[in-house]
Order: structure tokens, then sequence, then C-alpha cells
């Protein structure tokens, strides 16, 4: 089936769509769409249809090319207005998306609470470390502690990188996940503070481990590593990709 044919099929309208930030809180049924849309393509009409999607979008990143591995999740999870490139002094989008620079505590806050929809603008309280009264990601932070993220009970430096095994206990704490107690297939984290966060991960095919040069798994996870922008937008499409098809 063409891609045309597969867009009616699955219903999705690209008219009135004015931004990815609309399309995302305003019409969830949108995402949905386009993502069973996505998930439900053939590897031959993949490309078809990310490139019709494409053309209707307002994002566009220089530096992510639809040749790369994470492009799928880069270019769904920008036009959901979940993440979104990097921004010149006057506020201007650069057309630079970075996927491979690290991402910091705030901003995988702020992601995993708007792929989460919630509403930071109706969360309130005093921010429990004194860094997040002034910091741009408040509002998520505040957010964040009403959901009771875990990291965000260490008041962890904001601005850091934020590690493998954090970015999952975040998200899977704004959707309200409680993962069951499994043991992670890695090696490397073996009793991890976020075993069962990583086990779980895996699981829903959100993460995968290390693989060496020729493809083959090295049984190793790196969970105290960085994660980078690339990553979280898979990790966070793997999460809605479960949300939407209901598959676990």
């Amino acid at each position: 089936m063409r891609l045309v044919s597969a867009l009616v099929v699955a219903g999705i309208s690209f008219m009135g769509v004015s931004s990815p930030t609309f399309a995302f809180f305003e019409a969830f049924s949108t995402l949905s769409q386009e993502l069973k849309a996505i998930e439900q393509s053939s590897p031959e009409g993949l490309g078809d249809l990310l490139e019709q999607l494409d053309a209707t979008s307002t994002t566009k990143f220089g530096d992510v090319r639809s040749t790369d591995w994470f492009y799928r999740y880069v270019f769904s999870v920008a036009r959901w207005g979940i993440v979104s490139g990097y921004k010149d002094a006057a506020g201007k989008p650069t057309g630079v998306f970075g996927p491979g620079n690290t991402v910091t505590v705030a901003e995988i806050v702020k992601m995993a609470m708007e792929s989460a929809q919630v509403d930071e603008t109706q969360c309130r309280g005093t921010p429990w470390a004194a860094q997040a009264e002034k910091h741009w990601a408040k509002a998520y932070v505040l957010c964040a502690q009403e959901r009771n993220v875990r990291l965000i009970r260490s008041a962890p430096d904001l601005n850091r990188p934020a590690r493998r095994a954090e970015v999952l206990s975040v998200i899977f704490d704004a959707f309200g996940d409680e993962p069951p107690p499994l043991f992670s297939p890695f090696k490397d984290t073996i009793d991890h503070p976020l075993e069962s966060d990583i086990a779980y991960g895996a699981a829903l095919k959100m993460v995968s481990g290390d693989k060496d040069a020729s493809g083959n798994p090295l049984g190793t996870f790196r969970p105290d590593d960085p994660v980078v922008r690339a990553e979280a937008a898979k990790i966070i499409y793997e999460r809605l990709r479960v949300e939407v098809m209901g598959e676990e």
C-alpha cells in the first residue's frame, strides 16, 4: 500500500495542525494515528511515510538525516512537540538538534513530563532543591515532585548529564509505571539500584545493550553513562509506542 493510501486509511489529516505543540497536546489522536501508521508500515513504505509527514512538519533539523538510525525517533517526537532543537540568543530555531549531545537532568525531566502529557502550568509548590527556584525547568521540576519522580527526590544538579538508568526511571515515574522486580539481562547492571527499571526498559524495547562492530551483543548497558539526545528520543518514542499500541 502506498503512503497516501495508508494515511487515508489511518485517518490522518494534515490540515489544521498549526504546530507540533498543538498536534501533541490538543490532538493526541493525531499522535496515535501517526505512530500507528509508522509502526504498521512495511520497511519499504516507512521511508515514504516519514517523507510525507516531514513535508507537513514545521520542525526541520539539518543534522538529522533520513539515513540516520535515529531519524524516525527524533523526527516523530519533535513533530509531537516533545523535543526541540537549539535556539539562538533571540530565541529563533537554529535548525540544529544535536543528536550526539548529552541530555541534562532538566531536559529529560521536561521531555518526560511532556511525553506523559503533564500540563506544567498546573504544577504548584516549592522546589525541593534551591537550584530549581530560578531554573528554566522549574515548572517541570514541580510536576516531577508531584509525580514523585525518584530522581528529583535526591535533588540532583539539574544541569549535569542524565545517566542512562536515570532516564528510564524518570520516564517510568512520569507515566506512573511501576517496573516489576525483574532481573536485568546486562551483566554490568546486576544489583544496580535501578536494575528493575533497566530490565523493564529492555523488555519494552525502550533500550538495548551494547553491541560490537558486527552487531553482536556485548551483554553490557553502561547504566551510569550519559544519554545523548538521539537516544533519549528513541526511549521516549518506544514508551509512547507502548502507550498507543498497547504492547508490553
